[in-house]
């Protein structure tokens, strides 16, 4: 898009060729009668007289007669010496209102307008309308040379006297054009005879049809309305100039006067009108435009005017977004946004938006009692980067509240920590590095700068040991289960042994994230999303999953268009980077798609699930200030922001990411996507199935991740990148210590290879205390081998071997034991 060129043409239709072209003449203005200038010539019988002086004399009076001639040559300069030149007239661009719709261009968003205008061209003003503003401004507009002399001798008279002569400088129409358009305001006499002089100049420059078309778009008619049309729609309703009636004619002939005093819209002004319009309705019968009946007529009809417009704003936040975006457009001009006439097309969907908006407000109500009172959401269509729905607060007019503070925009200029939901760029970096849905690290609680006692985990004496949501430490969990259950330990773990802190940051700023990040001072909290950001740059980067790997750049605009209809920039063949791999990008959204599963998900499934085929993710800071969900199908992503702006905690008692944003952008996809059919991604070539070890169901996701062996107790299917699937065997699964009976069970030694020396003794106390009965939650009867020495054995045992099962769908394995149903887990007292 060549933004510099964009017209220039300052008054629509094409005015400057209009400009450029030959005085027309002035037949049609003076339809009643032909105007014909004739010069006289000096003669008589005073011709050719000779006054016989004495010399003296004679030179007395030549010399007197070349003062004033010098005299006056001085004056004229001080007077014209800077004078603009009549050319200005038509060179600055009168400002005109740029006006926002939705992607439909039928719903007026908002406009912004230094003045209220709207250019016309000469030949859409009536005739009618042409006749009440020269009878009511300037009867001799037609025939005069711009000024009115006798009009110049009384504003002289007033200025030299002080006393005004009730009848006024009497400007002509193009006296007042000057005035607003070059000379200004000043009340001084010589800022009179400057306009006198330039208005003749003006005269000689432009025909009377191109002073008046400039007059009728100058000229202020009160009430915010610059210009003829935006007075006919702000005080008649009426778009079309030709739909003008004498009566509103006349009316706004009257108004350029005394606008304040003269508008109709105010009760107080209703007689003031009136009596102007009268005076203009006589005033056209003076010169002939209409018959005193018209007038008589037009008169009897009650000057009726159109409610005032609401001064609304649709989807405000969207619209300063739009601001924004177009103010890059134009080069960084801002001041072209509200002086240029532009036609702005979003990609606002005003369904989607109306369907946000009210999800939004309904979800805010209901969790008053948890401490809620404001939310942000943005969807965005991912193939194409078009956001079509932005709330950036829960109530735009709620500016006393401190917990909304609605005029500040959340989603977009607000910065706020997203939690587990940043957890994706790190999975995701673990996956280009290496790492699969299938690769299994510890969770057990870990100071990961190494000071800690594993047996005195205190905050005291912890570097950095972050806890999982629910208090829980699961042991080797595999990648898919962390996500999935949302926990923190394997988080840091991951960004700890594969992607590494920088990597991770350069993959968030690759796929939409904006927001600097420092690597060294973020530190591990990074993956947990101790760093602030956009919601609109959540939405967009998760929006590079569901397009598969491709990012396009969000856009609020479609199409942007000059005063005269001109396309000058729109959103087409816009570019898709490939920012990550089809098939990582596959797999992230496999894994994020069991959150809105309940089959697959106990924690988050029944709250998230939408009846189709879905992907999320969830957040939730630990001082529960923010909490986050972002999620996506195929062709649209949302996300959802809750929280307080002055920055109160929400409740710690049953609430939680899911239950809040959660559910919000569950009602608000399922109502959104009501009309789209169902879809899923189609998988990747590069994308293949492999065995793995690991309990399946909801309830598993722990075990080597390796492939299996006569040893392993049970396996699933798991999906990779070509070249990434498991091909050494299982050696997790091996014999343990011998029983008193003499025989050995099959137990699980494990084995994080990638883990720093540092983290080991983490790991092993760990194992002693689930070998002495804890961390079972209900769901896990662990048999491990232990970090210490078994007893010595009375015989050499031979191990109870257990048949390697196929993945059963919601069954829940025991180590060690044939497969069975375990009791319910139960609800977690805080889920991330």
């Amino acid at each position: 898009m060549d933004v510099s060129a964009r017209s220039k043409d300052t008054f629509g239709g094409g005015y400057h060729e209009r400009i450029a072209r030959s005085k027309t003449t002035y037949d049609h203005a003076l339809r009643r009668g032909t105007y014909r200038s004739k010069r006289r010539r000096s003669g008589g019988a005073f011709s050719g007289w000779r006054l016989a002086l004495p010399s003296g004399l004679f030179a007395l009076i030549i010399a007197t007669g070349a003062l004033l001639l010098i005299g006056g040559g001085a004056a004229l300069a001080f007077f014209t010496g800077d004078l603009p030149s009549p050319q200005d007239l038509a060179k600055d661009p009168l400002p005109q209102s740029t006006k926002v719709y939705d992607r439909t261009g039928t719903q007026l968003l908002y406009q912004f307008s230094e003045e209220n205008r709207e250019v016309v061209s000469y030949e859409e003003i009536p005739q009618v309308l042409i006749d009440a503003t020269v009878a009511a401004e300037d009867k001799s507009f037609w025939t005069n040379p711009g000024v009115d002399v006798l009009g110049i001798v009384r504003a002289v008279f007033s200025d030299v006297t002080g006393r005004g002569s009730g009848q006024g400088g009497a400007s002509t129409i193009t006296q007042q054009l000057v005035k607003r358009r070059i000379v200004g305001d000043e009340v001084s006499l010589k800022r009179k005879i400057r306009e006198g002089i330039l208005a003749i100049e003006v005269t000689n420059t432009y025909s009377k049809q191109q002073i008046l078309e400039l007059y009728f778009n100058q000229i202020y008619y009160g009430n915010q309305a610059y210009g003829v049309k935006a007075a006919a729609q702000t005080y008649f309703g009426k778009s079309d100039l030709s739909k003008l009636t004498l009566a509103e004619a006349a009316l706004l002939a009257g108004l350029p006067q005394s606008p304040s005093i003269l508008d109709p819209t105010q009760a107080e002004n209703a007689d003031r009108a009136q009596e102007r319009r009268l005076y203009v309705l006589n005033q056209m019968v003076d010169t002939g435009a209409i018959t005193q009946d018209a007038a008589d007529a037009a008169n009897a009809v009650p000057i009726k005017v159109a409610e005032a417009p609401v001064a609304t704003i649709k989807a405000p936040h969207f619209v300063f977004q739009v601001r924004n975006q177009l103010t890059q457009i134009l080069g960084g001009d801002e001041a072209a946004v509200s002086r240029g006439g532009y036609r702005v097309t979003t990609t606002l969907d005003m369904t989607k938006q109306e369907i946000g908006e009210r999800q939004v407000s309904e979800w805010v109500e209901k969790l008053h009692n948890r401490n809620v009172w404001n939310a942000a959401l943005v969807s965005i269509d991912p193939q194409t980067g078009e956001v079509l729905a932005y709330v950036g607060s829960v109530d735009y007019n709620n500016r006393d509240d401190p917990r909304v503070q609605g005029q500040f925009d959340v989603a977009g200029i607000g910065l706020r920590q997203p939690g587990s939901s940043f957890k994706m760029f790190n999975y995701v970096t673990a996956l280009k590095k290496g790492a699969t849905a299938a690769t299994v690290v510890v969770d057990a609680r870990t100071d990961f700068g190494g000071k800690a006692d594993p047996t005195r985990m205190s905050p005291a004496a912890c570097g950095y040991c972050p806890e999982n949501a629910d208090l829980q430490y699961h042991g080797p969990v595999t990648m898919r289960q962390a996500i999935r259950e949302s926990r923190n330990v394997p988080a840091v773990k991951f960004l700890a042994e594969y992607s590494g802190i920088e990597d991770t940051i350069q993959t968030a700023h690759d796929l939409g994230i904006t927001t600097p990040i420092d690597p060294t001072t973020i530190g591990l909290s990074l993956t947990l999303g101790a760093k602030e950001v956009h919601l609109v740059d959540m939405a967009s980067a998760y929006g590079v999953l569901a397009n598969m790997g491709v990012r396009v750049t969000p856009t609020y605009i479609l199409k942007v268009e000059d005063s005269h209809g001109k396309v000058i920039w729109e959103h087409k063949d816009y570019e898709q980077k490939r920012a990550l791999d089809a098939g990582i990008a596959w797999v992230m959204t496999d894994i994020l798609k069991d959150t809105t599963n309940p089959a697959k998900d106990f924690i988050f499934g029944s709250w998230t699930n939408i009846g189709r085929v879905a992907a999320l993710k969830t957040g939730t800071t630990d001082n529960l200030k923010d909490v986050y969900s972002v999620g996506y199908v195929p062709t649209l992503v949302t996300g959802v922001w809750m929280g307080n702006s002055n920055g109160d905690r929400m409740s710690t008692v049953d609430f939680a990411s899911a239950t809040g944003p959660g559910q919000l952008w569950r009602d608000y996809m399922k109502e959104a996507l009501a009309d789209t059919p169902a879809s899923d991604w189609p998988r990747p070539a590069n994308v293949v199935s492999g065995t793995i070890v690991s309990a399946p169901g909801a309830y598993g996701g722990y075990g080597s991740g390796l492939a299996p062996s006569a040893l392993s107790p049970f396996s699933m299917t798991e999906w990779f990148i070509k070249g990434t699937e498991p091909v050494k065997a299982d050696d997790w699964f091996v014999a343990g210590c011998p029983q008193p009976d003499g025989t050995a069970k099959v137990a699980m030694s494990i084995k994080d290879t990638r883990a720093p020396a540092a983290f080991q003794r983490y790991t092993d106390q760990w194992v002693r205390d689930a070998m002495a009965g804890k961390h079972t939650y209900g769901r896990y009867t662990w048999n491990l081998v232990g970090p210490d020495p078994c007893p010595t054995p009375s015989g050499s045992p031979t191990p109870t071997r257990t048949p390697v099962p196929t993945r059963t769908p919601g069954a829940t394995p025991t180590i060690g034991f044939p497969t069975g149903t375990l009791p319910p887990f139960p609800t977690p007292k805080k889920t991330p």
